[in-house]
């Protein structure tokens, strides 16, 4: 059994740290509003809200994340086994990837990658540690499984 795609590896970590930000600005929103003058609790009440919105998007992007399982491609022979599902590489259509976007457009290591069988159904899963090479492999598997099969 060769493993072919992992789960990224270090998301889990900076989603917590997000967490732990967050947490702090929800003190210092809290402070502003009950401490500074006048103004104070409008500048606190608008941090409040834009860190709870942070908040909300990083525990969702957290529970993404951890129902992802650590290994989600794995080739057993002539088969490609993607979170449970099984498909012969010669079945394999085509395969797409896409890197997740870092800061100021930058592209991660991580993404996206999406496999499509001849008969018409898609497999598709988020979060995937090196993508590029997932997808290389995957496609080099498939040539070579269908040149064998012809």
């Amino acid at each position: 059994m060769e493993i072919i795609a992992q789960r990224a590896k270090g998301l889990v970590v900076s989603n917590i740290i997000v967490l732990i930000a967050a947490a702090f600005l929800v003190g210092m929103a809290i402070w502003m509003i009950g401490y500074v003058g006048s103004l104070g609790w409008i500048v606190g009440l608008f941090a409040l809200a834009m860190v709870i919105v942070v908040v909300v998007v990083a525990v969702r992007t957290l529970v993404r994340i951890r129902k992802v399982p650590e290994v989600i491609a794995t080739r057993e022979g002539d088969t490609l086994v993607f979170l449970g599902e099984r498909v012969r590489f010669s079945e394999i259509a085509s395969v797409d990837y896409r890197n997740a976007r870092g800061r100021y457009g930058s592209m991660e290591h991580w993404g996206k990658i999406t496999v499509f069988t001849e008969s018409g159904k898609a497999l598709s899963c988020d979060f995937v540690a090196d993508v590029n090479r997932v997808h290389d492999r995957i496609m080099q598997l498939k040539y070579e499984y269908s040149a064998k099969e012809e």
